[in-house]
């Protein structure tokens, strides 16, 4: 996600902020028996679950015989993100038994997935699907139809539905249970978890019951619902916990639409989800690191180059290193073969017009894993930009992010500041595309990507320009406690409440800016932290459910911060916490434009520029432009409150607003042709 808190706002947030991507994972696939025998058979379908440690996906195969009769094709779906069939090619199955076949996706023709596998008995084939060199394993049962299921049932034998209420906007939850065939099996119902309002599904749920008490265990969200049933076996009232506080939800029990009924020969498999648009059908990286971040990985368009009336698009890849080293910035070890995969869109240029070269920027994201186009959900942010730039004669390069997508490297352990080397590496190959200025090649950041733009520039002093979106003037720890409280604001929370937790919050960040190398010192710390500031908070808890054992929510509250020791240890955590971007202002020299969202509430407008504006008097020759857009949030949307939860539901990406700000400034210093 694009809030510089994304990957902790579980440990410190006051609501409810899931670390789940738009779920988009992979299908894979297999056939049937040899072809020696295929000309004897119809169309047969084969059933398996692919399992990371994130989630459970259904995935289906069909195979059907060719019009000859004597050749097998088929083809892939992963109905619980999307009806979509993908193809099987290189389909074969030898006199053995072994099974072999890829899944390529049209819309991203490299990330190609490759199953081989054994026929162990007419009914089952054992095998392994693998991308970019991950493996994950793939049992494929053969079954004799496809159940008739429900966008809202997914096919599940039992289904529970409920809300949470979060004040200013409601969060849709789902359990799913399946407990016959062909999805699962009554000595070991299968439980998964679905977050309907995130377009989430498939989290893996280890479900318990102890008399009436029914237990939830999300471990790789790191949440928990534990509630009690009623007699009548219909609803679960109890606590879903995520954050710091247990927040009061019921679950209803939902009326099987779900017909189960045989349907042989049956060819198209009932839509396991509804969207307002054409769901996307990718082959995800199994068990990537990636999914921890919003998983739309690179755009379709970076797979070829794709030409439009005002751009071309083409793909790149940058090897860390491969430029001239600068002085004292040799890559490190840990960088030392990166490679970095992205899209440039250089603009075409209009009949009549003078034969010049185009300015360009290098695109920078926000915190958190992201790719090229820094999706969140829907939204594209830097596709929209890279095509409104190129629209009025600049060119870009936007990238993943090292280790998201296709770019390769480490990123849970790198920091800011080795992002910023990525972007010069990124910037030092713009300097060799022939179209492109060398002389007009800058910066575009957003969020966390505000602060290593201005990085990159205080080391570089070649590049041209920076145009960064909601940059951070205050450290990381100043950013998290401004966040928390304003979005606890606009949740209603009053104001001794807010500081309540606001005590804890800090008591933490001081925790997790440390130093420590013991962990049962620093859980002693944490339990120390919680009891500290127990008194304050334990009012809060009451109020969200006034059944609450505040014993055990102060018990459930400590095992939820344990829980996420190895946050705290990532490096990128502690430098953002201690970080002061300031100082760089200082020393720029680059003409520079500025701009937030009048309601953003992840890079609060005021208390960051006021603390730019300081740094700024220490450097009377720069050019810089600090505008404050009104109405707009941190993706630079028309909004109503400005929190995360609205981004998904507004139909723009990015406002004219914005676009036309950084248009007019570009305009101004001549990096677009009059």
């Amino acid at each position: 996600m694009l809030s510089i808190s994304k990957p902790f706002s579980v440990l410190f947030a006051t609501g409810i902020a899931f670390l789940l991507p738009s779920f988009s994972i992979a299908f894979s696939q297999s056939t049937e028996a040899n072809s020696n025998t295929a000309k004897t058979f119809a169309t047969e379908f084969w059933f398996g679950w692919l399992e990371t440690p994130k989630q459970h996906l259904r995935t289906i195969l069909r195979v059907e015989p060719s019009p000859s009769g004597n050749e097998n094709s088929g083809s892939v779906v992963s109905p619980d993100q999307t009806p979509d069939w993908l193809p099987l090619t290189d389909l074969q199955i030898d006199a053995t038994g072994r099974w072999q076949f890829t899944v390529e996706n049209p819309a991203a023709p490299n990330r190609a997935a490759k199953y081989t596998g054994k026929l162990l008995s007419t009914l089952q084939v054992d095998g392994e699907l693998e991308q970019n060199g991950a493996k994950l394993p793939l049992t494929l049962k053969k079954i004799d139809s496809l159940p008739t299921e429900t966008p809202r049932d997914l096919g599940a034998d039992e289904i529970w539905l409920g809300t949470l209420d979060l004040v200013v906007r409601k969060m849709d939850f789902r359990i799913r249970v399946y407990s016959k065939p062909p999805f699962g099996a009554s000595d070991k119902p299968r439980v998964l978890f679905d977050s309907l309002t995130q377009n989430a599904n498939g989290i893996p749920v280890e479900a318990t019951v102890d008399g009436e008490t029914h237990t939830f265990d999300m471990k790789s969200i790191q949440a928990k619902f534990v509630g009690k049933m009623n007699k009548t076996g219909t609803e679960i009232e109890g606590r879903f916990l995520q954050g710091p506080l247990p927040l009061q939800l019921v679950m209803k029990r939902q009326s099987n639409e779900s017909t189960h009924s045989v349907q042989k020969q049956n060819k198209e498999m009932r839509h396991a989800t509804q969207s307002t648009e054409k769901p996307s059908s990718k082959v995800l990286e199994p068990d990537s690191p990636t999914l921890l971040k919003d998983e739309t990985t690179s755009s379709a368009k970076t797979a070829r180059t794709v030409s439009t009336e005002f751009y071309e698009e083409t793909p790149f890849q940058v090897n860390f290193g491969s430029s001239k080293p600068r002085p004292g910035k040799e890559p490190t070890a840990a960088n030392k073969g990166i490679t970095l995969s992205g899209t440039i869109t250089i603009p075409k240029r209009k009949e009549g017009t003078q034969q010049r070269k185009f300015a360009a920027v290098v695109m920078v994201t926000g915190s958190g894993p992201q790719d090229r186009n820094e999706t969140i959900g829907r939204h594209k942010p830097f596709e929209v930009i890279a095509h409104d730039l190129a629209k009025n004669g600049i060119a870009s390069l936007r990238y993943d992010d090292r280790g998201v997508g296709e770019s390769t490297g480490d990123f849970l352990n790198a920091t800011s500041e080795d992002f910023a080397k990525d972007a010069l590496e990124v910037w030092a190959h713009a300097k060799t595309i022939p179209e492109i200025d060398s002389a007009k090649i800058g910066i575009l950041g957003h969020s966390e990507g505000g602060l290593v733009g201005p990085i990159a520039a205080v080391w570089e002093p070649g590049i041209a320009f920076l145009i960064l979106i909601a940059p951070p003037g205050v450290t990381g720890a100043e950013i998290l406690t401004s966040q928390i409280d304003r979005m606890a604001e606009l949740q209603g929370m009053s104001k001794s409440d807010r500081e309540a937790t606001m005590g804890l919050q800090i008591k933490l960040q001081d925790l997790a800016s440390g130093y420590f190398t013991d962990d049962t010192k620093l859980s002693l710390d944490i339990q120390n932290a919680v009891k500290q500031s127990w008194d304050s908070i334990k009012s809060i808890a009451k109020e969200q459910d006034p059944k609450v054992d505040l014993d055990q929510a102060c018990r459930e509250l400590t095992t939820q911060i344990e829980s996420q020791l190895q946050q705290l240890r990532m490096p990128w955590y502690k430098f953002f916490l201690k970080y002061d971007p300031s100082p760089n202002w200082m020393m720029l020299r680059c003409p520079t434009l500025a701009m937030w969202g009048s309601n953003d509430v992840q890079v609060l407008p005021e208390l960051n520029i006021a603390k730019l504006k300081l740094a700024m008097a220490r450097n009377p020759s720069l050019d810089a432009k600090l505008v404050v857009l009104p109405g707009l949030n941190h993706l630079m949307q028309k909004c109503e409150t400005g929190l995360p939860e609205e981004y998904e539901g507004i139909d723009e990406t990015v406002s004219v607003d914005a676009l036309e700000l950084i248009r007019t400034w570009a305009l101004e210093h001549s990096l677009i042709a009059k």
